[in-house]
């Protein structure tokens, strides 16, 4: 079992829909009419129901109530749509993977909400430019993970109890490394450039773990993802003890500007507000 290979399986059981390509170069073109984009998205009814519930949501906090694409262009702008479009996608995609009960979705997409909302409150405070982005990060992070435990269950779930063995002395990705000759980082950066997702989520996906290794002109918003998905571990567990979750590169606080002690407040932001995020991908749990 390779990268490739599992990319190459994959890739079709999670093909992007069509209709997505089309929106991307609709977006990219600024002579494209709103009309046209919204013509091309109809063409996908689960996927506009997924724009017009994240548009809607507290993690965009539209001041209008968003209720059509038109709308969403008009008072999001279109990089904004972009990211809604592309969530949406990648979201429904991840529901096509055959059924599985290592990773539970709800614990997945519980984690990954968590990561999504502290990145981005992270980077309201020091990085606004990288709000958006870093929160379509975090809510993608880990994509590689669950495709993994989907595809190669056995293999990954040896490498997660040798792990948890020695937590001190064996990192989930070295073990992951030691079973499949790669990591759900690597898979999850092969997997976002297959489908032609813009080059910082390939690199968010694919860095998280090590953000002294991403592209400088990623960097920062990976070290923000970074510091994001230890906060969410610590805010799943209810913990505040660093050593309940992964460790921080040290590296990060100074290129960033932030200081360590400032993510356990965004911890707390987060956990009030992680439950309308959930709410985009199973909207019962808005009820």
């Amino acid at each position: 079992m390779t990268i490739e290979s599992l990319v190459k399986s994959t890739g079709k059981l999670l093909a992007i829909p069509r209709v997505v390509g089309e929106v991307m170069r609709l977006l990219d073109n600024p002579d494209s009419a709103q009309a046209q984009i919204a013509k091309t998205l109809a063409q996908d009814p689960a996927l506009v129901a997924m724009l017009l519930r994240l548009a809607n949501s507290a993690a965009f906090s539209p001041s209008r109530t968003v209720d059509s694409v038109d709308r969403a262009l008009a008072l999001l702008g279109r990089e904004q749509v972009r990211r809604l479009v592309i969530t949406g996608a990648v979201t429904g995609a991840a529901d096509r993977l055959p059924e599985q009960h290592l990773l539970p979705l709800e614990f997945f997409w519980r984690h990954s909400a968590y990561c999504a909302v502290i990145a981005r409150l992270l980077a309201e405070e020091t990085h606004r430019p990288l709000d958006g982005v870093v929160f379509l990060g975090g809510l993608l992070h880990d994509l590689g993970q669950l495709v993994l435990f989907s595809q190669a269950p056995e293999e990954t779930q040896r490498a997660f109890l040798n792990s948890l063995s020695a937590p001190q002395a064996i990192s989930p990705q070295t073990a992951e490394h030691d079973q499949l000759g790669f990591d759900h980082a690597e898979l999850g950066g092969a997997l976002a450039e297959c489908w032609g997702l813009p080059p910082v989520l390939c690199d968010i996906l694919r860095y998280h773990h090590d953000p002294a290794a991403a592209p400088e002109g990623s960097r920062e918003a990976v070290a923000l993802v970074h510091i994001a998905n230890t906060g969410a571990h610590l805010a799943e567990l209810d913990s505040r003890d660093w050593s309940d979750a992964p460790p921080i590169d040290p590296s990060v606080w100074p290129l960033l500007g932030i200081a360590a002690d400032a993510l356990l407040p965004v911890i707390e932001q987060a956990q009030y507000q992680v439950i309308s995020v959930e709410a985009l991908h199973d909207p019962e749990l808005a009820d």
